[in-house]
């Protein structure tokens, strides 16, 4: 965990001169259900985790922007009407993205440092990128002193990672990060962003997360190339069904029948997509209901689709998987995020956590050579900034 008090003290060390006006803290995010549909008008229902990104910000006797890394040990400056494009994968693409999309939507930025440390993994598809976006964002609108709306800042994130990450994502990520409620999961309708919260029931029911430590890496393609099935199956549906404009618009009998006409990747790509929208709604009425065992059930069968039909998951997912779902006490388990590698999410009893962990110890550390670290969390509250007062 990030400790306020040592982060300001290293923002001082760093930049020198006076502390940090304001902290902000913008968490990860666990998917709990709805892969791969946010950009196919989906739905999506994640939380927001305790691991978060801590940005330190404070104002500069400079005409520029300073951005130090404590994670990757690295710092950059550039002007405040910088608009140029870093090589696509560097760490500073985000905040560099983040500000110029804030000056494109007419925000008057000011010069700024701004001290980042995190402890959401990269690469473990817990949207470490999204939680460095939004705390971004909202230290440069406070040294620009100005404000936004929770959407208006996930919008602009979203924008910043598509035209400077390189990376197509969906609006799930930014959003929950910006707008998660304590203590509830976030259901997202991805086409008119509409959200619920759905309060987490009462209990010990817990939800785990699983690192594989199997890295992936968005801007690869491979993303990429998915975004583009899915566009081509509505396509082929479109050209018999014209209203459809998304795979949310098919339903699981239209694309049937129009599975011999499509290449064999294809549907298979459409046929995840439908049937996670519908798993997802099921899975929202388990957990209104507060019936895990029905929620576990949409969960494993959704590792399944991804895997067998969607193809983002990795040897080491399913073993993870496998081994969890195997636990007494646990009631659902399945990869997050984009896939490729990365964590997977489980939802068990508290009780049951010791003996997740004694397994994943037992039964796959030692196939992969890794230690697979283990989180439990509940959901936790989305981004948020503190001003500073200083004696």
């Amino acid at each position: 965990m990030v400790n306020v008090e040592i982060l300001c003290a290293a923002y001082r060390r760093r930049f020198g001169g006076g502390p940090p006006a304001a902290v902000v803290r913008a968490p990860g995010r666990v998917n709990l259900i709805g892969e791969h549909v946010d950009y196919n008008d989906g739905l999506v229902l994640p939380i927001a985790i305790e691991r978060a990104t801590h940005i330190a910000v404070g104002p500069s006797d400079r005409e520029t922007f300073r951005l130090y890394s404590a994670n990757v040990d690295q710092q950059v400056e550039f002007a405040v009407d910088d608009r140029s494009h870093p090589e696509k994968g560097r760490w500073d693409a985000y905040g560099r993205g983040v500000a110029a999309e804030l000056a494109q939507a007419g925000i008057r930025l000011a010069p700024a440092n701004l001290y980042i440390e995190s402890d959401v993994p990269v690469g473990a598809g817990l949207s470490s990128s999204a939680a460095l976006e939004v705390a971004t964002a909202l230290a440069l609108l406070f040294a620009a002193g100005t404000t936004m709306e929770a959407r208006e800042v996930a919008r602009i994130c979203r924008l910043a990672e598509h035209h400077y990450a390189g990376v197509p994502c969906g609006i799930m990520d930014q959003f929950v990060c910006a707008m998660a409620s304590p203590n509830a999961a976030l259901l997202l309708d991805c086409r008119d962003q509409q959200i619920e919260n759905i309060p987490w029931p009462a209990g010990d029911a817990v939800v785990v997360v699983i690192d594989s430590q199997c890295r992936h890496k968005l801007s690869d393609g491979t993303y990429a190339a998915r975004v583009r099935e899915c566009r081509r199956a509505v396509e082929q549906v479109r050209a018999v069904n014209p209203s459809v404009q998304s795979l949310r618009d098919v339903s699981p009998e239209q694309l049937i029948a129009q599975r011999e006409r499509m290449e064999g990747t294809t549907f298979r790509r459409a046929h995840h997509v439908i049937g996670e929208i519908q798993r997802t709604r099921d899975a929202a009425a388990a957990l209104r209901a507060g019936d895990f065992k029905r929620f576990g059930r949409a969960m494993n069968a959704s590792h399944d689709s991804l895997r067998d039909d969607y193809e983002v998951s990795s040897p080491q997912l399913d073993d993870l998987v496998e081994v969890v779902r195997g636990v007494p006490g646990v009631f659902g388990a399945r990869m997050t995020g984009a896939g490729f590698g990365g964590c997977i999410v489980a939802v068990a009893e508290r009780s049951a956590v010791g003996s997740v962990e004694a397994a994943v110890r037992r039964d796959y550390d030692p196939r992969h050579g890794v230690t697979a670290p283990v989180l439990t969390t509940r959901p936790c509250e989305g981004a948020r900034l503190t001003r500073l007062t200083h004696p």
